[in-house]
């Protein structure tokens, strides 16, 4: 839509030219010099290299280069590691552990297998664990082993072994059912992301338009050098006239005075113009150079393009639909309040009581070398030699299974904090809403002045060529009035004053046009 602003129309051949030719054949305007749009180069100092630059080339270095853009385009980088964060809670967690006993212990009874007995044992343990990202569930899987050698004159299994197989499953009820932190916070990095696009685009967007904005300001500032240039010319031209005339004692001493002040005045003018030139292309440069040690920093910048015009329909209602619909900033409101429904149902579902469900099923096995003992302590006996795997085939024989359900219930009396909690967040919805009703009339207003702007600024366009082109007339037939003597050198200074204003006055109504065109896209899609 932007390069239909940049190219749309037919270009304005002649910005301060006559309106038709016979103006151009008109003895009247003899001494006063056509001027062209498009013509004019920036001044260029010994040394200097210039480079020749389209509009296209300046949006599209921009793009490339420009540090803010490549800031900006940083940031979907970052959110989408925010979002790999947020989606890691419900990883699976894997964990173990491993540990040795030796305990010994003193008799103080004779059932305790000896009047001292060590014991040592070797635990190791594995399990892991996840966050199911559906309904609030947790599961976890665990398998504990552990091995026991005793002293003991009444163990029958030494050394034993013991193996355990277990899954475990806590689903919440009430609160946590439908939504959670966790599955909260991944939802809103989704949506951020989304945020974050959009934040480019608004960043590129209106980079662009700086980029576009500068470089007509800079083509404007060259051709405000030339005008100043040719003022200066005629003011020059005038005086070596009356300096002529004085020499020959036809005008008096009076009239040099007055033209040399002439003179002086449209030399500051060319000053403050090249003055504007420098800043307007440090502006552009500083848009399209990536550092310090960019060549283009010491280079010339000549814009080779011009401004095009177009009799634009101008259709306010419809630019404002679409500017509500698709508009960045106002699509980013609306995504941040999708994220603030989403933080109102977690504020609302803490209200809920705690009731989870809670379930598990575990295997069993032992294993170990077997002993038979006669009598009460007796000497042991071998019965069967045995090891770790028995226990593991009791597990795979499913000979020793445990299951377990429970519930567990927990209710603060009053909820008073989780009930105040969620009438604040009500009460912020609410007031999301109304900036969010802010903002559209915002957009309506904005949209509705830029559509104003472009027919205001394409009158003023129009009135300001008018006036030129008279200016023109004006300014050559003073001339001619004054050489044969039927007009005096103040009238000719104020008609040379008056044409150069109004030469610099359509320059400036020009890009204003063509500025508020490109506002008017702009304002659509884009906000500040």
């Amino acid at each position: 839509m932007m390069k239909r602003v940049y190219r749309s129309g037919m270009v304005l051949l002649a910005l301060l030219a006559p309106m038709d030719g016979s103006a151009q054949q008109n003895p009247a305007q003899e001494g006063v010099e056509p001027y062209e749009v498009g013509a004019a180069e920036p001044p260029l100092d010994e040394g200097d290299e210039l480079v020749t630059m389209s509009l296209e080339q300046a949006l599209a270095r921009a793009a490339a280069v420009n540090l803010d853009i490549q800031t900006a385009r940083l940031s979907p980088r970052m959110q989408a590691y925010s979002l790999e964060a947020a989606r890691a809670v419900f990883t699976p967690t894997l964990s173990g552990n491993y540990g040795y006993n030796n305990a010994t212990n003193q008799s103080t009874s004779q059932l305790d297998g000896g009047a001292r007995t060590t014991t040592q044992r070797h635990t190791l343990n594995a399990g892991i664990s996840q966050t199911v990202p559906w309904y609030g569930g947790r599961m976890s899987l665990n398998f504990n082993n552990s091995r026991t050698s005793t002293d003991n004159i009444f163990s029958t299994l030494n050394p034993s072994y013991r193996s355990t197989a277990s899954i475990d499953y806590t689903q919440p009820l009430l609160s946590g059912l439908k939504t959670d932190n966790q599955r909260t916070a991944l939802q809103t990095q989704e949506i951020q992301g989304q945020i974050t696009e959009i934040q480019l685009d608004s960043r590129i967007a209106n980079i662009t338009e700086q980029v576009r904005q500068a470089y007509w300001g800079l083509r404007a500032t060259i051709e405000l050098i030339e005008i100043q240039r040719r003022g200066l010319s005629q003011a020059e031209r005038l005086l070596a006239d009356n300096q002529v005339r004085v020499r020959l004692g036809t005008m008096a001493q009076i009239q040099v005075i007055q033209a040399e002040a002439q003179v002086a005045s449209a030399q500051q003018s060319l000053l403050n113009a090249e003055i504007q030139w420098r800043n307007q292309e440090l502006g552009l440069k500083s848009l399209l150079i990536e550092g310090a040690d960019d060549p283009l920093l010491y280079q010339t910048i000549n814009p080779v393009d011009l401004p095009t015009i177009s009799d634009q329909e101008v259709d306010i209602q419809a630019a404002i639909q679409v500017a509500l619909a698709q508009r960045t900033d106002i699509q980013q409101a609306r995504f941040e309040r999708r994220i603030a429904e989403l933080d109102l149902d977690v504020t609302r579902d803490s209200r809920l009581p705690d009731l989870n469900l809670t379930a598990s099923y575990s295997l069993q096995g032992t294993g170990g070398t077997e002993f038979d003992r006669s009598g009460f302590g007796g000497a042991p006996v071998l019965v069967a030699e045995g090891g770790y795997f028995d226990g593991l085939n009791s597990i795979a024989g499913f000979d020793v299974p445990t299951w377990n359900l429970g519930m567990t219930f927990s209710y603060p009396i009053g909820m008073r904090s989780a009930k105040a909690n969620l009438q604040r967040a009500q009460l912020q919805m609410q007031q999301r809403d109304l900036a969010i009703r802010s903002q559209e009339l915002a957009i309506v207003t904005e949209v509705t002045n830029a559509g104003l702007a472009v027919r205001d600024t394409r009158l003023q366009l129009e009135a300001a060529t008018r006036s030129r082109v008279l200016s023109e007339e004006s300014a050559a037939a003073e001339l001619t009035r004054f050489n044969a003597g039927v007009s005096t050198n103040y009238e000719v200074l104020q008609a040379q004053d008056a044409l150069t204003s109004a030469r610099v006055s359509e320059l400036r109504s020009m890009i204003n046009h063509v500025d508020a065109i490109a506002e008017f896209e702009r304002v659509q899609r884009v906000g500040r």
